[in-house]
């Protein structure tokens, strides 16, 4: 049995937004309970349109803000918020790759001072053995080793994003966090990043948690699924359960925007009508139910909570009856 390396278990991340001098705070709720055990070796995709969470959850999960409730295990070992030399010691086990390899990178560093950082700060390691891992580990990225005087701008955008997973991967953490990692990649190399994380896994037994909006790439990667929805999960459960018949109405229309060359697995495309509702102000009941086209009295004023239905987590009151297919 493969070993837990992350569980999350009602992670929840409220911010208090101001409205003026002589106003109550208002309360975002931009993470609502969370929970989730990723192994090692594993990817868990976490999916959703922008404004549901993902972001906030990555924050989360590499210890960049502490949550405002429930609590996150790291390597077997309970992380507490208020422990900041726990916190410093643990954040070598998890990394993350952002989005923009143009905004991640120093522009005033050499990427052989970038690389080294992690090592120079997290390890005993002497100058000429640091200078030995960051040549291993830029051939094993893909990049010739004497580009490591170089500056970033000197990269191309494919080139760059592996520099990024270089320096995520050269402490070899027990989890990776990547925040949308290939959308700003030319289609083009996208794909050569993707194999890059999949070889990577495969080499170190690296879990991953994987966030995207892009749900041809989560196909390619993922082992699990979760799908957020304005802070909370509506489904979470094997990939292949998922993409073989999504059961919540929100899951179904991600999955019949996404496009395909097959003409026998194109379905009719379910639009998902209105606005994302305001995490200031979220709709009662069902988050999801102004704009379900299944919604009835009950889904405007009762919440419904993850329950097991057919082999994933499901938050719906009326999975049972919809269909496969619209």
């Amino acid at each position: 049995m493969s070993q837990v390396v992350m569980q999350a278990d009602g992670l929840t991340r409220h911010y208090g937004v101001s409205q003026g001098l002589f106003q109550p705070k208002l309360m975002v709720k931009a993470l609502n309970g969370v929970s989730f055990a990723l192994e090692a070796g594993k990817t868990l995709a976490v999916v959703g349109e922008s404004g549901c969470g993902k972001s906030t959850l990555a924050r989360q999960l590499t210890l960049v803000e502490p949550p405002s409730g429930g609590t996150l295990t790291l390597d077997g070992e309970k992380v507490n918020p208020n422990d900041a030399a726990q916190r410093q010691r643990l954040r070598s086990r998890v990394q993350m790759v952002f989005q923009n390899p143009y905004a991640s990178l120093n522009p005033r560093q050499k990427i052989e001072a970038q690389l080294a950082e992690p090592l120079l700060l997290n390890t005993p390691m002497t100058a000429a053995q640091r200078a030995e891992v960051v040549t291993r580990i830029m051939q094993r990225v893909g990049l010739r080793p004497e580009y490591r005087h170089r500056y970033p701008h000197m990269f191309s955008g494919g080139q760059r994003q592996r520099i990024a997973i270089a320096r995520a991967m050269i402490l070899q953490p027990k989890v990776l966090v990547a925040d949308e990692p290939t959308s700003a990649l030319d289609v083009s190399i996208q794909a050569q990043v993707l194999n890059l994380f999949m070889d990577l896994q495969e080499e170190f037994n690296t879990a991953y948690v994987f966030v995207s909006h892009n749900l041809a790439v989560v196909e390619h990667v993922a082992n699990d699924v979760m799908v957020m929805y304005l802070g909370r999960v509506v489904e979470t459960g094997p990939k292949t359960i998922i993409f073989a018949r999504p059961m919540h109405p929100y899951t179904q229309a991600l999955l019949s925007a996404t496009p395909s060359i097959d003409p026998h697995q194109r379905q009719k495309k379910i639009k998902i009508l209105g606005e994302l509702p305001s995490p200031l102000n979220p709709p009662t009941g069902c988050a999801f139910h102004k704009r379900c086209p299944y919604a009835d009295v009950r889904c405007a004023v009762e919440e419904p909570v993850l329950r097991l239905l057919e082999g994933r987590q499901l938050a719906c009151h009326h999975a049972e009856t919809l269909p496969v297919n619209p």
